[in-house]
């Protein structure tokens, strides 16, 4: 059996890799010309492929991404959709990671951290007008969009800080003990109006793409925040800056955005009520993040071999 490694990142970990499976031929290949020649007979491949080199294996059984997103593999190659192919994604890996920044963000909102930021650059010392914008985060409802691996890491979080967690999910899912019970996704609208903090965690895909709109970002409260951490085109992004600039929402947290790199003429730049970061809230350390997807491409390795259901399998038609 024949497994292509294409990602270089992992160069550290594969040793170990060859060690722990002595009957996998473990190829690494690291342009095209070295892709295409491995491509041919192999049955794994832990990376990203291009369409056409997808299109010179009749082999292949099984795709290991590199991220929790797939827009990666099924922008480039559509027709592993409709393949026999298993695709299994990285979810997971960087989900502690986001369950930090996503509380980062809302700690920065509710203490605003970047006034007092403004502040310092201007060296201005404004302690009365301070005292009345900073909130406590302790008694606020979190609001979780998708209540996947990164948004219990969430939840968890934000539960250590007293607040309430509530959350809404496509799917059936256990929220024992960060949630009594994770609501249907049909019940958005109650979380929408309930929350403080609405923490958008739920993968793309199609049907997902303008989940939230200027309906749902109205049912919110005035004062309450969005913080993004999945994807932007979750959230209808005229929509949000209206509501944003109006005054309809208090604020928002950004990770993701509707275009990346966000054009620096996007109004979202000047607003003062909003934090953007590069969508690096799944990011850490790079050995981190790094050893936990070749862990998790490790794992399935071990189960693939021993004729078991894989970790993380993406439903290729929901795209997730």
């Amino acid at each position: 059996m024949k497994a292509l490694l294409l990602a270089d990142f992992g160069k550290p970990y594969y040793p170990a890799l060859r060690k722990a499976f002595p009957s996998v031929d473990l190829a690494e290949a690291y342009d095209d010309a070295e892709t295409r020649r491995h491509i041919v007979d192999s049955e794994i491949v832990f990376g990203y492929l291009t369409a056409e080199q997808f299109d010179q294996n009749r082999r292949l059984r099984w795709i290991q991404t590199l991220d929790a997103g797939m827009e990666g593999l099924f922008n480039r190659v559509p027709q592993v959709i409709d393949s026999d192919v298993v695709v299994t994604n990285a979810r997971g890996a960087g989900a502690p990671m986001i369950g930090e920044h996503a509380v980062a963000l809302m700690l920065a909102l509710s203490r605003q951290l970047p006034r007092f930021w403004k502040d310092k650059q201007d060296h201005r010392w404004d302690q009365d007008g301070a005292l009345q914008a900073v909130e406590y985060l302790g008694d606020k409802t979190c609001g979780i969009v998708g209540f996947g691996k990164s948004g219990r890491e969430t939840g968890w979080r934000a539960k250590a800080l007293g607040m309430n967690v509530i959350a809404v999910d496509k799917h059936p899912v256990d929220g024992d003990p960060i949630v009594d019970e994770v609501w249907p996704l049909e019940r958005l609208e109650d979380l929408l109006r309930q929350s403080d903090y609405v923490v958008v965690t739920v993968p793309y895909s199609p049907e997902n793409e303008n989940l939230i709109g200027e309906a749902q970002l109205g049912l919110m409260k005035r004062t309450a925040r969005l913080v993004v951490t999945s994807r932007g085109r979750i959230v209808e992004h005229k929509s949000l800056v209206k509501a944003v600039k109006s005054g309809a929402i208090a604020g928002a947290g950004l990770d993701t955005v509707i275009k990346e790199p966000l054009p620096s003429d996007n109004e979202l730049w000047e607003l003062p009520n909003v934090i953007i970061t590069p969508h690096i809230a799944g990011n850490a350390e790079a050995k981190l993040l790094d050893e936990r997807t070749v862990r998790i491409f490790e794992q399935n390795l071990g189960r693939f071999l021993a004729g078991k259901q894989l970790v993380n399998v993406v439903d290729k038609k929901l795209r997730y």
